[in-house]
């Protein structure tokens, strides 16, 4: 329940694959700037064209210094414009694992249309999510539809996948399953501990939980339970008696029940 922060399945090299992929695009922009102004070479002085391409390498070093920067803002950008979710059907069974970006609540929909037996959601390896305003959308939609949620031995799920974990009407968690929280950040680099406990940024994870059918004092308790915790560089992974008491599961089996 981050922003930015909720890219927990952030890979260096897929990072650096995109950085590099950045570097080449502005590559290309330098090589046909220079082949076009140097066909005009006799219409212009050799001044000016060095000026230009002063300019342009300026430009180019500007870009790459704000990627390294900020790395996870050129990541979430590139993460929330491909398919990151992966879904499987089985029977009444949706299988889900990935990260949950813009696409996914599409992707729900479009699945449950396609498949209305569905009635028990398995999450897999889900780091968490690369847009926290389409988890949460797409979390309200799935938790109308009155579905199970079903967390197997094998299953992690961490930050934005935790909260969408909670739309089951019952809530299942194989033994050795690990659920993480964590407090949010958001792109400037405020964090919910940064603000005290009335402040209004909080409202939009209480309200989610409570739309979602848990009471106030659910809500509330679990909300700050999960900023107090970790900071939002870090994950705290829960006990099965933490994720009982707090609500998270409404049942915790053997593995492979």
């Amino acid at each position: 329940m981050e922003n930015l922060s909720h890219a927990h399945g952030v890979l260096p090299s897929a990072s650096h694959a995109l950085f590099a992929l950045c570097a080449g695009q502005a590559g290309d922009f330098i090589l046909i700037s220079a082949v076009f102004f140097l066909k005009s070479i006799y219409y212009r002085s050799l001044k000016h064209l060095k000026k230009l391409l002063i300019t342009l390498a300026v430009v180019t070093a500007g870009f790459g210094c704000l990627y390294w920067a900020f790395p996870m803002f050129f990541f979430a950008i590139y993460k929330n414009n491909v398919y990151t979710t992966e879904f499987r059907v089985d029977g009444n069974k949706l299988h889900m694992s990935g990260l949950i970006n813009s696409y996914t609540p599409e992707q729900l929909k479009d699945i449950f249309g396609a498949h209305p037996q569905i009635d028990t959601i398995v999450l897999g390896q889900m780091p968490g999510s690369i847009d926290d305003e389409a988890n949460l959308a797409g979390a309200a939609w799935v938790a109308a539809r009155g579905v199970k949620t079903y967390l197997p031995q094998e299953g992690s799920i961490a930050s934005g996948a935790t909260d969408f974990f909670l739309v089951g009407k019952r809530r299942v968690v194989e033994e050795g399953a690990e659920v993480g929280v964590h407090s949010w950040a958001d792109v400037t680099g405020v964090t919910a501990r940064d603000l005290p406990r009335d402040d209004p940024a909080h409202e939009r994870y209480i309200g989610f939980y409570e739309g979602i059918g848990w009471t106030r004092a659910q809500a509330e308790a679990f909300y700050f339970f999960t900023i107090e915790k970790a900071p939002a560089e870090d994950i705290y992974l829960m006990t099965p008696q933490e994720m009982l008491a707090t609500g998270v599961a409404t049942k915790i089996v053997p593995a492979n029940h």
